[in-house]
């Protein structure tokens, strides 16, 4: 079966959920607190193995606490940890997370081991023609550039998702099949205010499409919107009660992935992501949020 690399960070995620989000200066007591395992790279290849998709998970954790809960954690998913690097030097990544009333959510991240991540820590890694290669911008953009430039060698397509969104990356935008970015992030590379109007988000995707010929931007409860060559294909949103939209992006990246895993056209690949998108942001945390296969087929079923 064609596999899924996940090159991207491993986090551990302290989750503190408020009743609003502190101003300068001010102190906001939390209501409650938890240790749940993320990271852009970590929750993508969750999500897309608990769908169904064959998931190699590049990345690198510090020889720490963090870091020996980490690996279990990927053991316990029953995914190989091989290819996951430990730093003697480095401690493990982490993100401070704070989730409002309004599930609203503003998150630190310490980039910690995952900026250690280096092209010599890849150069073991095999790939055939027909594997997906997908990154994140948590790790160093060189690591990302070394094993995208081999996967267009060889004919294995490539996704990135360009968050946290830094212009530096527009090097690796020849080298990409699939460009998946929100609002924010598209604002930046387009080098625009951030798009009101899904008018807007498509002038501001045509900019970059110069660059890159497929270009998805997910929109939240909007649902998303795709620029496939000449042809502009819309998804829209499903109304839910959201808890936490923490990890909702990277849920619709790895289910994006393992649906053109299986062959699905862009269209039905969106639909599925952005089913289980909608799952993810009804429940807390980051992992903890990500469905199985099962919950999203349920899911579209029954809409």
């Amino acid at each position: 079966m064609r596999k899924i690399i996940v090159v991207g960070s491993i986090n551990m995620d302290i989750v503190s959920q408020v009743e609003k989000h502190p101003r300068l200066g001010e102190t906001v007591k939390g209501k409650d607190f938890s240790y749940i395992p993320g990271g852009k790279g970590s929750n993508q290849a969750i999500s897309a193995h608990r769908l169904g998709g064959d998931v190699l998970m590049i990345g690198k954790v510090g020889q720490d606490a963090f870091g020996r809960t980490l690996l279990q954690f990927f053991k316990n998913e029953g995914m190989n940890t091989n290819s996951i690097a430990v730093s003697e030097k480095i401690t493990t990544g982490a993100a401070f997370v704070a989730v409002d009333n309004s599930s609203e959510n503003i998150i630190y991240v310490s980039g910690g081991a995952n900026d250690n991540l280096m092209p010599t820590d890849i150069k073991h890694i095999e790939m055939d023609r027909g594997d997906i290669v997908s990154a994140t911008l948590e790790t160093p953009i060189e690591t990302t550039k070394e094993i995208f430039s081999k996967a267009r060698k060889i004919g294995a397509k490539t996704i990135l998702n360009a968050a946290p969104a830094t212009l530096d990356a527009e090097t690796l935008f020849s080298l990409v099949d699939y460009l998946i970015l929100n609002e924010t992030e598209l604002s930046v590379f387009a080098q625009t205010e951030i798009p009101k109007t899904r008018e807007e988000v498509i002038g501001a995707m045509k900019k970059l499409q110069k660059n890159v010929k497929n270009i998805i931007a997910t929109l939240g409860s909007k649902g998303a919107v795709a620029l496939a060559g000449k042809n502009t294909i819309t998804v829209n949103g499903h109304r839910v009660k959201a808890v936490d939209a923490t990890a909702a992006g990277d849920c619709f990246v790895g289910a994006f992935v393992v649906a053109l895993q299986n062959d699905k056209i862009i269209k039905d690949a969106m639909d599925f992501a952005n089913a289980a998108a909608a799952i993810s942001v009804q429940r807390l945390g980051a992992s903890s949020s990500l469905p199985t296969k099962n919950e999203v087929e349920n899911f579209l079923t029954n809409k």
